[in-house]
């Protein structure tokens, strides 16, 4: 790495080398009167050096750090996303069923055994430009996926008349996390090495991560004859996005009336935005325990292995080859090592996936997009 080099000067080193400078008929021993002299500047300059390492490495986007790296990137014209906050759909009923009108601003609080959530009503819920009664969106106060995955029913902070009924139930603007280094890295590069410009694939992509909720993206251009391009998109927590949100998403890229430019993407393009399909993941295997185990002791770990595989593609579903082919698979061996890596497990034989003894290939075409999510996973000991 950049800088590794400086490591060498330690303050063993430098007082090493300090007192080979010193003739030997003085006393150079530890508590010596040339020791004792040397040894603060020594230790001085080896945190000098330390810091020089730092300071070096912060000057190259392959190794900058936090705000060094913001820096670096700005040169592009690269921002880090910053957090956001999840928007919902709440619904708010009376004691007979009917829509009850909520005051802007009111708040809510989840209900459950976490750490509660509170949510603001911030707007009515509109559908084609008509308000819906009784709906309303709320943003989470708590900003980042956090306030993604609650729905349910909530209670009100203070109290409401006529409320009987207020339930969270759909996500219609996904929350994202503050873009982490390594990811912000990974978008600089990929703007130098793919020069978003004039509609290209590359410009697709960065336009639809720089809207607020966007997680990964596949595109597929001339799907549908020249100048149509279909977009398939999922949120920043890797899960696939609402009917709201593909609406959202339509209007900034390419309202109507289609393909003349009033969107963010060029005139003549026809834009079609979904989401893929959830194609559940059933995993089943026979597992040989080490002495001392049960059962009962590596279920949850195995899950819970497993289920940070699956993560693992989900974060590797908008990566494309140089063909802009888009290819996921869920392997047998994979599998095999995320359940043997679970302290416990001797041995892996006999995996299927979905019943099947092989690998499972995802569709992944301009017709049809899949993401996988974990199912039932089946033990036998």
């Amino acid at each position: 790495m950049i800088g590794d080099y400086l490591e060498q000067y330690t303050f063993e080193y430098l007082i090493e080398s300090a007192l080979s400078r010193v003739p030997n008929t003085i006393d150079k021993r530890e508590g010596s009167i040339i020791y004792d002299a040397l040894a603060p500047a020594c230790y001085e300059l080896s945190e000098y050096y330390m810091r020089l390492r730092r300071l070096l490495q912060d000057t190259f986007a392959e190794t900058a750090n936090g705000q060094y790296l913001d820096l670096r990137v700005a040169e592009q014209g690269i921002k880090r996303f910053e957090a956001t906050a999840a928007i919902k759909k709440g619904v708010f009923e009376t004691e007979s069923g009917t829509p009850l009108a909520i005051e802007i601003g009111s708040r809510f609080s989840t209900i459950t055994d976490r750490e509660s959530l509170n949510y603001i009503v911030t707007a009515p819920y509109e559908v084609e430009g008509q308000i819906v009664p009784g709906n309303y969106q709320l943003t989470c106060e708590t900003i980042g996926t956090a306030g993604n995955a609650y729905v349910g029913n909530i209670m009100p902070i203070s109290y409401i008349q006529g409320l009987s009924s207020a339930v969270i139930t759909d996500l219609i603007v996904p929350a994202r996390d503050i873009e982490t280094d390594d990811d912000l890295r990974a978008r600089y590069f990929l703007a130098l090495k793919d020069k978003p410009f004039g509609g290209n694939i590359a410009q697709y992509v960065e336009t639809l991560k720089n809207i607020e909720g966007v997680g990964e993206v596949q595109i597929y251009p001339v799907w549908d004859g020249g100048g149509t391009v279909k977009c398939s998109v999922i949120d920043a927590s890797f899960n696939i996005i609402t009917n709201d949100f593909i609406n959202i998403i339509q209007e900034q890229l390419d309202p109507t009336p289609q393909g003349t430019g009033l969107g963010l993407v060029p005139i003549g393009h026809v834009v079609t935005i979904t989401t893929p399909e959830e194609l559940t993941i059933n995993i089943a295997a026979n597992i040989l325990l080490m002495s001392g185990y049960t059962k009962a002791q590596v279920e949850q770990p195995i899950k819970e292995a497993l289920e940070a595989y699956i993560l693992e593609l989900r974060k590797a579903w908008g990566t494309a080859n140089d063909f802009n082919q888009y290819i996921l698979g869920v392997y047998i061996s994979r599998i095999n090592a995320a359940i043997l890596n679970v302290a416990g497990v001797s041995n892996v034989t006999e995996i299927t996936i979905n019943s099947l003894p092989n690998d499972l290939n995802l569709v992944e075409t301009a017709e049809r997009q899949e993401l996988p999510i974990l199912g039932v996973v089946t033990l036998n000991v």
